[in-house]
């Protein structure tokens, strides 16, 4: 179909940023999404760095990226990240 890339990007992206305000409107008055760090802040975190690969505009999430930040300062956060990278540069060199 004609111009369907458009649409195929510009829907979820509409779907995301209804999301992400929703996760901010939460996040006003806490740190986390519940009473203490759970699941759904990790999992939070994987949705946020996916949705930065789309660039989604955070401009106006300004909760969600200060959860963002605190979570990417956790120490497993920081581990977990420095895998990756290790694992990353690891596939780099076999290719």
């Amino acid at each position: 179909m004609p111009n369907a890339t458009d649409s195929v990007r510009r829907l979820p992206q509409a779907q995301l940023v209804e999301n992400f305000q929703i996760a901010d409107d939460l996040l006003a008055s806490q740190d986390f999404f519940f009473d203490h760090f759970t699941a759904p802040d990790a999992h939070f975190l994987w949705c946020m760095r996916r949705a930065k690969q789309f660039d989604v505009d955070f401009a106006p999430f300004g909760h969600c990226t200060a959860h963002f930040d605190r979570m990417g300062k956790r120490p497993s956060v920081e581990k977990l990240l420095a895998f990756e990278r290790a694992t990353l540069e690891e596939f780099a060199k076999a290719s």
